[in-house]
């Protein structure tokens, strides 16, 4: 198992150094820079991004210790929900607005830009 792993893990290697060279010799220069800048922007995000997962799984496993040490266990009765009944005499209500809508107001429309328009519509 270890041979076959080791194969294989040359046969990868072999293979990627084979496409890079492939693509570095029909690539431009100007192409060549933009998948550089990439990769070192790939390379030096790695270090942050792997130091904050790690820095995030700690403190959500403390988190879940702290939480388990200071949970009450659980009762054997549901939480009690508690539903006020409807005041017997409601608030009076607000009767200070209109009880009919406010007259329509006719609109006037305006097209610009249209020569046929303005002749049709005088």
């Amino acid at each position: 198992m270890n041979r076959v792993t080791a194969i294989l893990g040359l046969g990868v290697v072999a293979f990627a150094v084979t496409l890079a060279v492939y693509i570095g010799t029909h690539l431009s220069n100007e192409a060549m820079s933009v998948l550089t800048g990439a990769a070192c922007g790939v390379g030096a995000m790695l270090p942050a991004a792997i130091i904050a997962a790690i820095a995030f799984t700690r403190r959500r496993e403390r988190d879940e210790v702290n939480t388990a040490r200071n949970t009450p266990p659980q009762s054997m009765y549901p939480p009690v929900i508690v539903v006020a009944p409807p005041a017997l005499n409601p608030p009076p209500s607000n009767q200070s607005y209109m009880t009919t809508p406010p007259a329509a107001v006719p609109r006037q429309f305006t097209v610009i830009g249209d020569d046929a328009l303005d002749s049709h519509s005088s």
